[in-house]
């Protein structure tokens, strides 16, 4: 759907990206929700999964540099529809030809395609907001993440016992195909206004840009443990499965809500005191986190409160970093959104693999919530540092 003068309308981008957000992470999210499924089915081990977990965001992470030259130059449309197509041909298969091979191969192809729709459908929506909604509009569309996230543990275990993971994995083959062709139809050719006003791309990031990609790493490298172990966690304290996967199904429906509004605040406050909101939505995230390892030791209630807590707060905050990201590069969307992922995927890629070993190492998880608030307490003085040290451009007054 095109508005007047060719402009694309923005509910029907808003739609593309936010279902290309979930859609593009199908591959992990079908691991972790039907993780029994597939291992059952192929004899893997938990290893094994965890590897093909990593497959993806590592690939994500890895490419995100190189995307952030691509982005711009390929524009919103083909980067966003492209990654669609890949993804629906690379679950076509596994569903398929199921296998360890064929897992792997759909997690790196997809992983690396990743890259190029995160920054894509930031330059989507930004193209077609003005500029007081950017971060809104980035809200909305890394909402898709945990609304995809929630669908699939609700939906993902009673279909999967009806049609088998394999079916599953084609009927999000077949979604992503539709959202692909949509996105073909309907997302603008944004190409990034510094891209087509034929700026280098080395210039239009601040110098002092490495303190949001950093920024970024540690903020995931501290939060996705809640993500990744929550269930465990309650289920060690003595919750039924079925129990523990509904609350955690429940805090990231909640967090996607919260994404949104807290982005219009934010907006409404202006690009200036985003990072310092994003500092603060980082300490809230530490005390649910704290929470959590307190009431590992102390009880269940307080363990239940930390983990609504802190998965409202990392949900939240994965909207903010985003949105810093951006208000210090709006010429360069696409590549800004492009070089912050590689530190926020980076920080995908580690957190699990470090939360896990210091578990083994220690025989329980008080080192690793440990490690867990130490890089959110470093995270938040790094939000500190880009309030102070890398300040949104100031917008050019209009001549008369």
């Amino acid at each position: 759907m095109l508005g007047t003068r060719g402009r694309a309308v923005r509910p029907p981008v808003l739609v593309v990206s936010t279902a290309a957000m979930g859609l593009g992470a199908a591959p992990p999210f079908l691991l972790a929700y039907l993780g029994p499924d597939v291992r059952a089915a192929l004899d893997l081990s938990g290893a094994q999964l965890g590897l093909l977990v990593g497959l993806f965001y590592g690939a994500t992470g890895a490419v995100s540099l190189l995307a952030s030259r691509m982005v711009e130059p390929l524009g919103a449309r083909w980067c966003v529809a492209g990654d669609q197509l890949l993804v629906a041909l690379a679950l076509a298969a596994v569903a398929c030809w199921p296998a360890l091979a064929t897992l792997g191969l759909a997690s790196v192809l997809c992983g690396a395609a990743y890259a190029l729709a995160n920054a894509g459908t930031s330059l989507a929506v930004t193209a077609v907001s003005r500029p007081q909604q950017a971060g809104t509009a980035v809200a909305v569309k890394t909402a898709g993440v945990p609304i995809g996230a929630t669908v699939l543990a609700l939906a993902g275990p009673p279909a999967a016992a009806a049609v088998g993971w394999e079916g599953v994995a084609l009927g999000l083959a077949v979604l992503a195909a539709v959202n692909a062709g949509a996105g073909a139809l309907l997302l603008p050719s944004a190409r990034g206004r510094a891209a087509v006003a034929g700026r280098s791309g080395g210039q239009v990031l601040p110098r002092r840009f490495p303190w949001v990609v950093l920024a970024a790493f540690l903020y995931v490298l501290g939060s996705q443990p809640l993500m990744s172990w929550l269930v465990l966690s309650l289920v060690d304290a003595g919750v039924p499965r079925g129990t523990a996967g509904a609350v955690s199904a429940a805090g990231t429906a909640l967090g996607a809500a919260a994404m949104v509004l807290a982005a219009r605040r934010a907006d409404r406050a202006g690009p200036g005191r985003r990072a310092l909101l994003a500092a603060g939505v980082v300490a809230t995230s530490l005390t649910g986190t704290l929470l959590v390892w307190l009431g590992s030791h102390v009880g269940l209630a307080v363990l239940a409160g930390g983990a609504v807590v802190g998965l409202l707060a990392n949900l939240v905050g994965a909207g903010f970093t985003h949105g810093v990201a951006i208000d210090r590069a709006p010429l360069a969307v696409g590549r800004a959104t492009a070089v912050m992922s590689s530190g926020y995927y980076a920080g995908a890629l580690v957190s699990p693999l470090v939360f896990g070993v210091l578990a083994d190492l220690t025989g329980g998880y008080d080192a690793s919530w440990a490690a867990t608030v130490a890089a959110l307490a470093c995270c938040g003085l790094c939000f500190l540092a880009v309030d102070r040290w890398v300040r949104p451009p100031v917008p050019v007054a209009a001549s008369p």
